[in-house]
C-alpha cells in the first residue's frame, strides 16, 4: 500500500465475507484491487490534479500531482494512462519508555527504567506510472494488459537522547515520584541514525474472458517484482563524558513519564560537546520479493441455476540480506562538531540538535577507518547472519460454486481447496566443544491442504427490504518474517524478535447475519451479527524470561488455542434530496483468546485475553453537503485500545491506546473544465499511543500533527 500511488485509477471490489471464488486467506472480508479500464469512460478523458500539503508540526508544505488519460477507439479498443508524482516532507516527535518492577518481589510498582526522547525527519518520494490496454473485438470476447510500475523512496533521519532512569540507586519518594542517585554518566546516550529506504515495484498481467452462449471462461497470468534496498543505513552513538555521577528526579504522576536531572554542570547532558564517540552501526538491507500467478475460471449461466469453476496457482519468493556490524576502533570523534540549532520538540527538551548531513559528510572521507574490535567480529558475524533467510511459499487452489435464483431467494454455495507448501531457509552460528565456530543453516517448511466450503443466503423480504446470511470457513497464513527461521537482535536494547518456523496458518469459521433497508435510492439501514470461532490465532508474546535470550526481551509471534469472536454491527448512511449527507455507524465485539500450554510464556497459559490487534468498539460518523457543484463533509472515526502483545505478566502487555480521528474534505465544481478541493486530516492531533499493562504507563507517544490540503482538479 505504501508503494502504490493513490491518485492510479482503480476499482476496490470486495466481498463481506468472501465467496468461493475469492481467496480464502482472510478472516473478515476479502478486497482485490483492479486497475480501471479505458471502457470504463466514455470517450476519451483527461484529468489532472495538484495539491500541496501543509504539516502543522514540521511546518513544511510538500506537493502532489497526478495525470489520467483514458480514451477509447473504435468501441474496440481502449487505452488508459495514470502518471503520479508526491514529494512529501514531514516530522513526528516520539517519546518512548521501558518498565519494570522497582522491587522484584513487589509486583505492583511499575518504574520507568528508560526514557527515550526521539526526533523524526522524514521525506518520502513517490512515482507512479499505469498503462492499462483493452480489446473487445467483439461482443464474446476481451482481452487485457495491465501494467504498474511504482518507485518510493523514504528517507529517513532520526535523533534520539537515551535517559537511563533505572541505572541508579532508585527510592520512591511518594506516589508516582521516584529519586534516582548514583547514575554513571556514561549511560546517557545521543544517537542520529540516517537512512534511505528504495523500493519499485513492477507488476504486469494480461489476460481475457471468451463467452459462447451462456458459457464463459476467463483467464490471467500475473507477474510482481519488489527489490528494497538500504544501502546507507548509519547511526552514530556518543556517550556522555561526565566527571560525575549525575542524579535525577522521575515523576510518574502522569502517562508520560518526566524527569528532572541534575548534573554537573547542570544541563551538560543536553550539549552535544560533552559526548564522545561510542560506536557506529552499519546495516544495509536488500529484499527481493517476486510473484508468479495463473488463474483460469468457467462459468455456466443457467436460467435458475449457474455454475462457476476455476483454478489458481500463485509462487512467492523472498530473499532477505541484512548485513549489520558494528564499528568502535577508529579516531576519536566529538560530537559537537555535528551540531545544529535545537530542534522543536513537543515532550520536552532535546537540548543540541545533531546535523544528519555533517555525519555523512563525514563517513563520506572516514568511514574506512573505523574498524570492529576483535572480540566484536564473531558477534558481528553472527547478527549480520541469523538475520538473513530465504522463503517461498507456493499456493494452488481450485473451487467450484453454484449460484441459485429462486424466486426472491439467491442462493451461492460451494468450497474452495487451497494447497499450501512453504519452505524457508536461515543460518544458524554454534561454537563447537573444541572453540571453533561453526555456520550452518536452520531449514524450515510446511504443506497444508486447506477445504473452504462456503454458504451465501440474500432474500428480498420485499418493501426494499433484505436478509443476508453466510456460513463461511478461512484461514490466515502466516506471514514470511513470522514463519521463517530469523533472528534479529538489538544489541544495546537488548532485543530479539524471533520467527517461529513451528507455526500453523489459522482457521476461521464465521457465521454472519444481517438485515438491511434501502432507503429510496440513496441511502440504506441495516443491523448485522456475526459469530467466529478460530483455532491457532497467531499472537505476539513479549517475554523478559526467554531460556535462550536471558536478559532480552524477546518477542515472538506463537498459535493460540481457540478464540471467539461475537460482533454486531449497525450502519445508517443516507443522502437527502436537499443535499445534507449523514451516517453513522458501530460495531461492537466480544471476544476470548487463550495460549496453549507450552508457550513461551507458560505462565499465562489457559489465561484469557481478548482477541490480540483488535478493537472491540468502533464508531464513525459524518455530515455533510452533497448537491450541484459543491461536497463536503466532516467525518469521524473511533477506535476502542486493543491488545498488541502479551508479556509474561499483565503488567507487560503491550496495548495501542483508544484513538479518534477527525477529518474535513470539500470539493467544489467551478465547471465542467475545473474545480478545486479542501482536506485537512488529524484535526484533533491524536497521537500513536502504546501502553504497558496500564493507560498509566505510556510505553510510546508519537504525534504527528495536522495535515492541511488545497489542490485543483483539471478535466479536458
Amino acid at each position: 500500500v505504501v508503494v502504490t500511488p493513490s491518485a492510479s485509477p482503480a476499482r476496490l471490489p470486495g466481498a463481506k465475507p468472501p465467496p468461493p471464488d475469492m481467496p480464502g486467506d482472510s478472516i473478515g472480508g476479502a478486497i482485490k484491487v483492479e486497475s480501471a479500464s479505458g471502457f470504463d469512460r466514455a470517450g476519451r478523458t483527461v484529468r489532472a490534479k495538484a495539491e500541496m500539503s501543509h504539516q502543522s508540526l514540521s511546518g513544511e508544505t510538500s506537493p502532489k500531482a497526478s495525470f489520467n488519460y483514458s480514451d477509447v477507439f473504435d468501441d474496440t479498443f481502449a487505452v488508459a494512462f495514470g502518471l503520479s508524482y508526491q514529494d512529501r516532507t514531514y516530522e513526528s516527535d516520539n517519546i518512548e519508555a521501558e518498565y519494570d518492577y522497582l522491587d522484584q518481589d513487589v509486583s505492583d510498582d511499575l518504574v520507568a527504567i528508560e526514557v527515550q526522547q526521539r526526533k523524526y525527519y522524514v521525506n518520502r518520494k513517490r512515482t507512479g506510472v499505469n498503462l492499462n490496454l483493452d480489446w473487445r473485438p467483439d461482443d464474446s470476447s476481451s482481452y487485457f494488459l495491465r501494467t504498474l510500475y511504482t518507485d518510493f523512496t523514504d528517507a529517513e533521519t532520526r535523533q534520539n537522547s537515551i535517559i537511563p532512569t533505572g541505572e541508579g540507586d532508585i527510592t520512591r519518594t511518594g506516589p508516582g515520584m521516584y529519586e534516582v542517585e548514583g547514575i554513571d554518566p556514561g549511560d546517557f546516550s545521543r544517537r542520529v541514525r540516517f537512512r534511505t529506504k528504495k523500493e519499485d515495484t513492477f507488476t504486469v498481467s494480461a489476460g481475457g474472458e471468451n463467452r459462447f452462449g451462456h458459457a464463459a471462461v476467463d483467464y490471467r497470468v500475473g507477474y510482481t517484482r519488489t527489490r528494497e534496498n538500504v544501502a546507507d543505513e548509519v547511526e552514530a552513538r556518543f556517550e556522555y563524558a561526565g566527571d560525575d555521577d549525575v542524579s535525577l528526579v522521575l515523576d510518574q504522576t502522569r502517562p508520560i513519564p518526566r524527569y528532572t536531572i541534575n548534573d554537573t554542570p547542570l544541563g551538560g547532558w543536553l550539549d552535544n560537546d560533552n559526548y564522545e564517540f561510542n560506536r557506529f552501526v552499519v546495516a544495509p538491507t536488500w529484499v527481493d520479493d517476486e510473484e508468479r500467478s495463473l488463474a483460469v475460471n468457467f462459468r455456466y449461466d443457467g436460467e435458475t441455476i449457474g455454475w462457476k469453476t476455476g483454478l489458481l496457482g500463485r509462487w512467492r519468493d523472498r530473499d532477505v540480506d541484512i548485513d549489520e556490524h558494528e564499528l568502535r576502533r577508529g579516531p576519536d570523534l566529538n560530537l559537537g562538531s555535528w551540531s545544529r540549532s535545537s530542534p522543536k520538540y513537543t515532550h520536552g527538551n532535546m537540548g543540541d540538535g545533531i546535523s544528519s548531513s555533517d555525519m555523512r559528510d563525514y563517513l563520506a572521507g572516514h568511514l574506512g577507518q573505523y574498524s570492529e574490535r576483535p572480540q566484536d567480529v564473531l558477534e558481528n558475524t553472527e547478527i549480520s547472519l541469523i538475520e538473513d533467510y530465504v522463503a517461498s511459499e507456493d499456493i494452488l487452489a481450485g473451487y467450484l460454486m453454484a449460484t441459485a435464483n429462486l424466486g426472491n431467494l439467491r442462493l451461492i454455495a460451494g468450497a474452495r481447496v487451497e494447497r499450501t507448501e512453504f519452505e524457508a531457509t536461515g543460518n544458524t552460528v554454534d561454537i563447537d566443544e573444541d572453540g571453533n565456530v561453526v555456520f550452518g543453516q536452520r531449514l524450515a517448511s510446511s504443506s497444508y491442504t486447506s477445504v473452504l466450503p462456503g454458504l451465501h443466503l440474500r432474500y428480498d423480504l420485499g418493501d426494499a427490504w433484505v436478509l443476508r446470511g453466510a456460513y463461511t470457513q478461512t484461514i490466515g497464513r502466516p506471514s514470511f518474517g513470522d514463519i521463517s527461521p530469523r533472528t534479529r537482535i538489538n544489541r544495546e536494547d537488548r532485543e530479539v524478535e524471533l520467527g517461529n518456523p513451528q507455526l500453523d496458518p489459522y482457521e476461521s469459521s464465521n457465521l454472519d447475519l444481517s438485515v438491511e433497508r434501502y432507503l429510496g435510492d440513496s441511502g440504506i439501514v441495516s443491523l448485522g451479527v456475526f459469530h467466529k470461532d478460530i483455532k491457532g490465532y497467531i499472537a505476539e508474546t513479549w517475554s523478559t524470561s526467554h531460556p535462550g535470550y536471558p536478559g532480552f526481551d524477546v518477542v515472538q509471534p506463537v498459535n493460540g488455542d481457540d478464540a471467539k469472536v461475537f460482533g454486531v454491527e449497525l450502519n445508517w448512511q443516507q443522502h437527502f434530496s436537499n443535499g445534507l449527507l449523514v451516517g453513522a455507524s458501530a460495531t461492537w465485539l466480544d471476544s476470548e483468546f487463550r495460549l496453549p500450554a507450552g508457550s513461551t510464556i507458560e505462565d499465562r497459559a489457559g489465561e484469557t485475553f481478548s482477541l490480540p490487534r483488535s478493537s472491540e468498539r468502533l464508531y464513525s460518523a459524518h455530515i455533510g453537503y452533497e448537491k450541484g457543484a459543491l461536497s463536503t463533509r466532516i467525518a469521524a472515526v473511533h477506535r476502542s485500545e486493543y491488545l498488541d502483545e502479551i508479556g509474561d505478566d499483565p503488567n507487560f502487555d503491550i496495548w495501542v491506546a483508544d484513538n479518534t480521528q477527525l477529518d474535513f474534505t470539500l470539493d467544489y465544481t467551478v465547471d465542467e473544465r475545473w474545480g478545486f478541493f479542501l482536506e485537512a486530516s488529524n484535526l484533533l492531533d491524536e497521537p500513536l499511543e502504546l501502553y504497558q499493562g496500564s493507560p498509566a504507563n505510556t510505553l510510546q507517544n508519537e504525534l504527528y500533527g495536522r495535515t492541511y490540503v488545497a489542490g485543483v482538479k483539471l478535466r479536458f
